[in-house]
């Protein structure tokens, strides 16, 4: 209950109170409520604060915060405290709280402990705007008290108020017995709240863990389960999502949210969204986006992409093989709204007619023998036709059994901006050739060219192209030519037409997760799904960057390292998930626990941006924000966003009127965090990436680096930069040993599954560093284990381990760090057991470091034999972060002391 003191003790009640303390003590009093308002008259009230002070609309407002202020301080505190308010009196102040929520302030004093000093008086009225003289002579005529007397007073209104406090909290008790009738019906809304809390909080640990932890490099089945993870994790969480927006609408609580935005941003958003959900599928993702639909529409974005989301989501579901085309178009309705109608056609397993009639009713999936793996909840399109009704908007399905169903969508959206969202400067200057042999691409890409309004021929082959513009020479005349193609169809042949053709620029379609760059300014490279929007872009000489790393975490196009920014979070797995998924931006990241500590820490450092967690014990988020915007000015315009895994409609108006600037939900995604911190960090602080890296390039030549027959050159292009080539060198340098044991072992054992896995491995990891020959010769091995051929492997695998192992004494120089030799002493049975309990400690709790710490001990000593040995298996596994071996040793070694 968001409660004011008059709520729960009438007026004159306060008054009389009040009055009779003013009474006793001689000193002015007053009740205000929560935010410092009065909700009395003053008592005793000096002239210097009634006529002058409090009739300024400055120095009213300055008192309304003292009043606050002391409130928060004895609450802070646990007591009554004394402070000088911004005229210059002694004043005390007290909460009056309600069931731990402060819901007014009884406030005393106005008196002096030391005549007051005119200049300063002089200096407050000018401040304020009151005239001098009459200010003076008014604060003249305050009284003059001992500490002692003010002290005694200022307890003896921390006992009204907590007498205060124990009428209102009565009351209280007795309204809540009142409206638990009206509770009871609320109880939905607040267990779908508390439910998205709880659900979402540990979410963000496993997804933000998962994010860093694909930052590594990682051998490729770990990179394989951890990604599994990752979709495992966000499928958990849209059944989340589906079920309380689902309860949301069912209860009348969903609220449609108008605002500006590009319908073209929401298709890029939704492409990416679907092309890696397909990406395991033989499926062809087409946009079709009509070139004039209005730029800047105003509707309820959020729910037209979670429409269009769960639309095109339904049609991965049930679609194995074929196409899914997304077409967005629009209808003008007047000079003010069009009638925005989205489409998703889909080539999968369709439905029958007497399906159709109940496709939108609630947990509902057709044919559920058939599509028992869907996953889902059956939600998702009784969603999209609430939501629609919600916005006046209608939704129409048809469908074909085993042929594929075609969704339509239509609803109403204001304009306000007309400007067509995708032109193609000069089109009369341009002509599209283009050569598909995948009938969807070609009957796409043609009738998308023709959408833009731009000439196009059909080529049927790479050797027919000077046959076939022959036929359209005048059409072709002084204008640039471009030729379309997937990467598929690009062979031999085909890469001779820029030699025939030096006025012809190929743009090659490659998959949504191609890494392929643009090979130069003839050759250009655009990645699917094709679009209206992808071929403008092409045929104006732009590029969009879409991909797997766009898609899932965010590309970083800039680094911060000068911006101080402070997270806040009550759980430390978050504040490790957000300081982690913050590291590459290289800004310096503070974190504390509480709200207190945010507050204490803000005074002795200046921070540019502000993380605040909603929901914390103590102090929580909303109300740091409060009193950091109250009493530090110096934070007035620093930005606050909140982090919450309380996602319900409203929450972001709430965060916003509290004095925060954003939000980001909980589980945090990468691309928000980074979008947030680039949208809000003071634009001084932020640098170009891409910039900064090009001019140390042009600045400073990379100086050649000789090690072996290593590609050197090649592997640091790969790598970035020289600092992560020699990371991944000394990591690849350790792993030998290891490595060339348990491929002999693989193949002394006939293991084939093994051991095409460890050399495909060691293909991988040699390619990164430049190991070409043998990273070769892996693959070849690789392909042997994968047909199972014995043969090959008997007689390669010895050549393999010989050429691997040489890599020891050519990597050793750069890989072991030359150290001054400290001499090892003995060790006692005693030390030992010492070091093994630490050790031991330090595995239960999972503690790397400290197991590191225990290794980094023991190196110090020598031992036996038998100890050596045990003591190279420990460092072995701790370096695995193989727990159960270290125990297992631990324990082998402990039996010999």
């Amino acid at each position: 209950m968001n409660l004011q003191v008059t709520d729960l003790i009438d007026v004159s009640v306060l008054q009389k109170i009040q009055d009779s303390f003013s009474a006793m003590t001689g000193m002015a009093a007053l009740t205000t409520d929560a935010e410092g308002r009065p909700v009395t008259e003053g008592s005793h009230f000096t002239d210097y604060c009634m006529c002058y002070t409090r009739n300024s609309e400055i120095g009213n407002r300055r008192c309304q915060e003292c009043d606050r202020y002391g409130a928060e301080l004895a609450m802070k505190k646990g007591c009554a405290t004394t402070y000088v308010c911004h005229s210059g009196l002694i004043d005390f102040a007290a909460p009056i709280v309600a069931d731990g929520q402060v819901i007014g302030c009884f406030i005393g004093g106005q008196v002096l402990t030391e005549p007051p000093e005119k200049e300063k008086i002089r200096v407050i009225a000018q401040e304020i705007g009151v005239p001098f003289d009459p200010y003076w002579e008014a604060i003249c005529k305050v009284p003059v008290m001992a500490q002692e007397r003010i002290h005694a007073a200022a307890d003896f209104l921390y006992t009204v108020a907590d007498i205060l406090s124990d009428m209102a909290y009565s009351k209280y008790e007795a309204l809540l017995a009142r409206e638990e009738m009206e509770q009871a019906s609320n109880m939905k809304s607040d267990f779908l709240a508390s439910m998205s809390h709880e659900i979402r909080t540990p979410m963000n640990a496993v997804l933000g863990m998962v994010e860093m932890a694909l930052r590594e490099d990682l051998p490729p089945a770990a990179k394989n389960y951890i990604t599994q993870i990752r979709s495992s994790s966000k499928i958990l969480l849209n059944i989340i999502n589906d079920i309380l927006d689902f309860s949301k609408i069912e209860s009348g609580k969903m609220d449609i949210i108008p605002e500006e935005y590009e319908i073209l941003s929401i298709c890029e958003d939704v492409a990416n969204i679907v092309e890696t959900r397909l990406k395991d599928k033989r499926v062809e993702l087409l946009m079709s986006i009509q070139p004039g639909i209005p730029k800047v529409l105003y509707g309820d974005s959020v729910r037209v992409r979670q429409i269009l989301i769960n639309l095109a989501n339904n049609a991965v579901k049930f679609t194995q093989k074929g196409k899914i085309e997304i077409v967005v178009e629009y209808e003008k309705i007047d000079d003010t709204k069009i009638r925005l109608k989205m489409r998703v056609e889909d080539t999968g397993c369709g439905m029958k007619e007497e399906d159709l009639g109940r496709i939108f009713d609630s947990f509902q999936q057709v044919d559920s023998k058939r599509n028992r793996n869907a996953e889902g909840t059956g939600l998702g399109l009784a969603i999209c036709k609430k939501l629609l009704d919600l916005m006046d908007g209608r939704i129409m399905v048809s469908s074909e059994y085993e042929k594929g169903s075609v969704f339509s969508v239509e609803l109403p959206q204001k304009v306000t901006d007309w400007e067509p969202s995708i032109e193609v400067p000069d089109m009369e200057q341009v002509v599209a050739v283009g050569y598909f042999r995948n009938r969807h691409l070609a009957k796409h890409f043609f009738r998308s060219v023709r959408q833009l309004g731009v000439f196009s021929i059909a080529m049927i082959a790479p050797d027919r192209v000077a046959w076939g513009l022959e036929a359209y020479q005048q059409e072709i005349a002084g204008k640039r030519l471009f030729l379309f193609t997937e990467e598929q169809d690009v062979d031999e042949e085909f890469r001779q037409i820029p030699e025939q053709f030096p006025d012809m620029t190929i743009v090659e379609l490659v998959p949504f997760f191609s890494n392929k760059k643009t090979e130069s300014d003839r050759w250009r490279i655009i990645r699917k799904p094709l679009s209206e929007q992808v071929i403008a872009m092409a045929l104006a000489g732009k590029e969009m960057r879409l991909n797997e790393e766009g898609a899932e975490t965010g590309e970083i196009d800039f680094i911060a390292p000068e911006a101080k920014v402070l997270i806040v979070d009550d759980n430390e797995i978050n504040l490790t998930v957000t300081k982690g998924l913050l590291e590459p931006l290289r800004m310096k990241i503070y974190t504390v626990t509480s709200g207190i500590e945010a507050l204490d820490l803000i005074e002795q450092e200046k921070f540019d941006l502000i993380f605040m967690d909603h929901m914390m014990p103590e102090m929580d988020g909303i109300e740091a924000t409060r009193i950091i915007r109250r009493l530090h000015p110096d934070y007035a315009d620093v930005p606050i966003i909140a982090l919450t895994a309380n996602v319900m409609d409203g929450m972001k108006e709430t965060f916003i009127a509290e004095g925060m600037n954003d939000f980001v939900g909980k589980p945090i995604e990468v691309r928000m965090l980074i979008q947030k911190v680039k949208q809000w960090l003071p634009k001084e602080k932020i640098l170009k990436y891409r910039t900064i890296i090009g001019k140390e390039e042009i600045a400073k030549e990379p100086e050649k680096i000789v090690i072996g027959d290593l590609d050197t050159d090649s592997a640091r292009r790969m790598l970035g930069d020289d600092k992560v080539f020699y990371s991944v060198l000394k990591e690849y340098y350790k792993n030998i040993p290891k490595k060339i044991k348990l491929i002999a072992q693989y193949k002394q054992q006939n293991n084939l599954t093994a051991y095409t896995i460890e050399v495909h491995a060691l293909k991988s990891t040699s390619r990164q560093i430049g190991a070409t020959r043998l990273a070769n010769l892996a693959a070849e091995l690789e392909r042997a284990g994968n047909d199972a051929d014995l043969d090959t492997i008997r007689e390669q695998t010895g050549e393999l381990l010989t050429m691997y192992e040489a890599y020891q004494e050519v990597l050793r120089p750069f890989c072991e760090e030359k150290k001054k030799a400290t001499p090892k002493v003995s060790v006692d049975s005693e030390k030992l057991r010492s070091l093994f309990e630490k050790m031991e400690e330090a595995i239960d709790n999972l503690d790397i470091d400290e197991m590191e710490k225990v290794v980094q001990q023991l190196q110090r000593y020598t031992y036996e034999a038998q100890q050596q040995e045990l003591f190279e298996q420990l460092c072995e596994t701790v370096d695995n972060i193989d727990v159960d071996g270290a125990m297992e040793i631990l324990q082998k070694w402990n039996k010999l002391l």
